[in-house]
């Protein structure tokens, strides 16, 4: 990976100032440093982007499980981020799938609202592959980048 790619992700969110980004090869992520709480619970973000979108999990590590305690979808331009939706939880356990899953749902809510607005007409299957795709790509992204 190269150390342009890591300025890219340090800057594209607000949430990473001041903290350094690594990319996790073995998980296919950015990771920011953690902290731990009195509890002794260490929380960070897991991040993957595509040239459009940046999915950004809210993870939280306890004694016995890995909780996913919210999703933040940004759609991406290269330069500038917008929050496009986000998602939070509680007592949520972590799995590749619920994370993926939840962000394919606020992908697809943000698409349903931008059809509404422009008086448009669109599928509900179409839209959840076109959502699912766009959340695929920033699995494969990072594959092309590591």
């Amino acid at each position: 990976m190269t150390t342009s790619l890591s300025r890219v992700v340090e800057s594209a969110l607000p949430a990473l100032s001041g903290s350094s980004v690594t990319y996790n090869a073995q998980n296919n992520i950015f990771l920011t440093n953690g902290y731990t709480s009195a509890a002794g619970n260490t929380y960070y973000q897991g991040i993957r982007l595509s040239d459009r979108i940046i999915v950004s999990y809210n993870i939280g590590e306890g004694y016995a499980h890995t909780f996913l305690n919210g999703v933040n979808v940004y759609g991406f331009n290269g330069r500038e981020k917008r929050l496009i939706g986000s998602r939070s939880f509680n007592c949520y356990f972590f799995s590749e799938s619920n994370a993926k899953r939840e962000a394919i749902g606020i992908v697809t809510d943000y698409m349903k609202g931008q059809i509404k607005l422009m008086g448009a007409s669109v599928e509900s299957s179409q839209l959840e592959q076109f959502s699912e795709k766009l959340v695929e790509e920033t699995y494969n992204q990072m594959r092309r980048i590591a």
